[in-house]
């Protein structure tokens, strides 16, 4: 392996180690070389530390080499616990082997060697039995299980035997009662097991898999330990409130209770309600209300003001001035193009950034009256329907640098996402694909800018949207036609008309444009910004956040 010689940029004094990024890596890397600082401006101490930094790019090249060769790990189904196995449960799982193989030799009963067979078994066929059984009931097929069923196996099978001889010489009346055994204590219908068919079945957006029921599993889960059962048969109204109140006792906010905690679980039992294996939706109906009039003065006294939810025309015109300094080096082209064009579209558009970040280039195309338009597509984001939203012109026709139509042409001949490469993916699943991540990247480089951390960095600009709508009269339900929500006072809404292009192209030009000075002036270059204390607290306590998770994940 040659190890490069140091060399000096023009813009600094120190040395650096400048390396030809791989053929075969260039499409993960984004690069064609990179640049490291050596971190020193005498020759012989870059001489000596060119080694050790060349040796760890050499590392980072082989990981990629590796990850890219690993095949994408299988998507891990749910498994529900398994039941624990009480003494009551064993003698049921008697009485099924019993009933079994009466039922299966009262209907000719045999005579001589065949009487035999009803209670052959060897030790080994008896443990699988026994396995067989166990599975089925949602147990675990634990050794110590195995042991504790096996004896009872053959004092059924014995007793079977002695029934089916009273049938076949007519002694009805001495036929064992197997209605005095217990029944087994395992759920007739257990929620787990429900909302994993929900999740597959129901149309839960992103399945099995996705965000929506990575969510809504914990809070199933936590429900069931709660009321200290699984069986959804057996669960009342008066359970689903002593949950809320248990919730609100933890200060859980009531929005979420029932955005969240018990969207969950009434759409689980409505599912089986629609698959006619419950009867009927006992969450159906349960209302979460809000706060009283005392504790509404407390929390009044508490907060003076309303949290704001959009930017400030100050801090959007900061965020929109920051796209149009040149991007580092040390970012892919892809994010590069993610800072320079994503707050554009979401500030002159109101679309949620993932709406955005999953584009591709078949996605930006001219509709009726050669209106350049964004077609915005479901996901797993809360967009249901497509919709076509138009291009302010504002977005066109900038200028400064490659234009927003010149870089979506080249992503179109690369048949690439705008603002993501999927042969840089590594690891992801349906609940975190490429371009939520994209999304996330963003908003952490918009509080780098100094915008405050109470404010979303993203969602900002759906509100700052909605906010401009009010103020410039937009029709609201054009407006809501382009945001993707339907005015809950409007006539026909969504049901009746087509939304025309230029009706709504009409209307999102009376956006006004942002005109920026940083438009007059050569492009900024890119200048690294030290983080303050606070910038690295959030980091570290975000790292210490996904240390959790995964932990929990793989726990």
């Amino acid at each position: 392996m040659k190890i490069p010689t140091p060399v000096r940029r023009p813009t600094s004094k120190k040395y650096w180690i400048r390396k030809k990024v791989p053929a075969d890596l260039r499409p993960i890397v984004g690069k064609t070389e990179i640049w490291a600082s050596l971190g020193t401006d005498k020759e012989r101490e870059a001489n000596i530390k060119i080694g050790a930094v060349n040796a760890s790019i050499e590392a980072d090249w082989a990981r990629l080499r590796a990850e890219r060769a690993r095949p994408p790990a299988p998507a891990r189904a749910f498994v529900p616990e398994p039941f624990k196995l009480t003494h009551l449960d064993l003698h049921a799982l008697r009485g099924e082997e019993h009933t079994r193989v009466r039922d299966r030799w009262t209907q000719e009963p045999p005579t001589g060697f065949n009487k035999l067979r009803m209670t052959l078994g060897d030790e080994e066929s008896l443990q699988l039995d026994a396995v067989d059984l166990l599975e089925s009931g949602g147990y675990e097929a634990s050794p110590a299980n195995i042991e504790r069923l096996v004896p009872l196996l053959v004092q059924a099978r014995r007793e079977a035997a002695a029934d089916v001889e009273h049938v076949r010489v007519g002694e009805f009346e001495k036929i064992a009662d197997l209605t005095r055994l217990p029944k087994r204590t395992t759920p007739a219908l257990d929620f787990l097991a429900a909302f994993e068919e929900y999740a597959a079945k129901g149309g839960l957006k992103g399945g099995t898999e996705g965000r929506t029921a990575t969510r809504w599993r914990k809070k199933v889960k936590e429900f069931c330990d709660f009321i200290g059962h699984r069986d959804l048969k057996r669960i009342k109204t008066s359970h689903g409130y002593d949950w809320v109140d248990h919730l609100i006792g933890k200060d859980v906010p009531r929005d979420s209770i029932r955005k969240v905690f018990i969207a969950a679980l009434s759409a689980t039992a409505g599912f089986m309600v629609e698959r006619r294996k419950l009867e009927q939706n006992p969450f159906l109906g349960i209302r979460v209300r809000d706060a009283d009039a005392s504790e509404n003065a407390e929390k009044e006294k508490e907060q003076k003001e309303p949290p704001r939810k959009g930017f400030t025309l100050e801090e959007a015109k900061k965020i929109l001035t920051a796209t149009l300094v040149a991007p580092s080096d040390f970012i892919s082209v892809e994010m590069a193009a993610a800072r320079r064009w994503l707050p554009w579209l979401c500030a002159y558009s109101g679309a949620r950034v993932n709406e955005l970040t999953s584009l591709y280039p078949d996605d930006i195309r001219p509709r009726g009256y050669g209106i350049w338009c964004m077609m915005i597509k479901p996901s797993l984001e809360k967009t249901s329907q497509w919709r076509a939203v138009p291009i302010h012109s504002h977005v066109i026709d900038q200028k400064f640098g490659q234009t927003f139509l010149e870089y979506v042409e080249e992503r179109r001949k690369l048949n690439k996402p705008l603002f993501y490469d999927p042969e840089r993916r590594r690891g992801g699943t349906v609940r975190h694909p490429q371009f939520h991540k994209v999304a996330e990247r963003i908003g952490d480089w918009v509080h780098g800018l100094g915008i405050p951390y109470d404010v979303k960095p993203n969602h900002g600009w759906r509100h700052v949207f909605k906010s401009m709508a009010r103020h410039v009269g937009m029709d609201r339900e054009v407006e809501g036609f382009i945001t993707g929500h339907r005015p809950k006072d409007a006539n026909s809404g969504n049901d009746y008309g087509d939304p025309w292009m230029l009706t709504m192209s009409k209307e999102i030009e009376k956006y006004p444009r942002y005109e920026l000075p940083a438009f007059d002036r050569p492009s900024v270059p890119h200048k690294r910004r030290r983080r303050t204390n606070y910038d690295v607290a959030v980091a570290k306590a975000a790292k210490e956040r996904r240390k959790a998770a995964r932990a929990r994940r793989s726990a």
